[in-house]
């Protein structure tokens, strides 16, 4: 498991592929008192409006495009003009198994968050590089077969290619996350 905490758009090689991991400061993007609209109770799986959560959608949005621009710029692609963003709230018993995208590049930040259980990776995001060269076995001084954890906290941000595989350990009952997930548009 790694978690890491960069400066936005800073790229970090994870298995030789470039992912960016952040802490974003979400004060005026959220709206005000948004952890305590949703809580554990309710469906485990949610889709919402992002008027209702998001304060400022442009800020919001420009967190992604900029993260997405530093891996275009880290892989010599073009630059991401505009994302896609939808907002979840995933609940007690929400879970999804690894996942890629057809997007070029996807990004994930946990707007609202109910406490973790302490010792318990419960509601986080996990990345693990899906070739066949990394055979998904953890080697001492390899990278391949580690995934990348990044916790439900909130500001807690990350951007990937849309190809990496990402997977949402269970939540536990009595935990939620409030999550925006921005796909690359072109």
């Amino acid at each position: 498991m790694t978690t890491a905490t960069t400066v936005p758009g800073t790229v970090t090689r994870c298995w030789g592929t470039g992912v960016v991991i952040a802490d974003i400061d979400i004060t005026g993007i959220i709206r005000p008192g948004l952890a305590d609209s949703f809580g554990p109770a309710g469906d485990s799986y949610e889709d919402v409006p992002a008027s209702i959560v998001v304060a400022d959608e442009h800020a919001l949005r420009q967190e992604f495009i900029t993260s997405m621009n530093s891996l275009a710029k880290a892989q010599g692609a073009k630059p991401v003009t505009d994302v896609e963003i939808t907002v979840q709230v995933w609940r007690q018993g929400y879970d999804l198994p690894a996942t890629a995208y057809a997007e070029e590049f996807v990004g994930w930040c946990y707007l609202a968050t109910s406490p973790a259980p302490q010792h318990s990776e419960s509601g986080s995001l996990s990345f693990a590089d899906p070739r066949a060269g990394s055979a998904m076995t953890a080697m001492p001084g390899l990278p391949w077969g580690r995934q990348v954890m990044i916790r439900p906290q909130p500001g807690a941000h990350v951007a990937v290619p849309g190809w990496l595989t990402c997977s949402v350990v269970p939540v536990e009952h009595d935990q939620y996350a409030v999550v925006a997930i921005a796909k690359s548009v072109r």
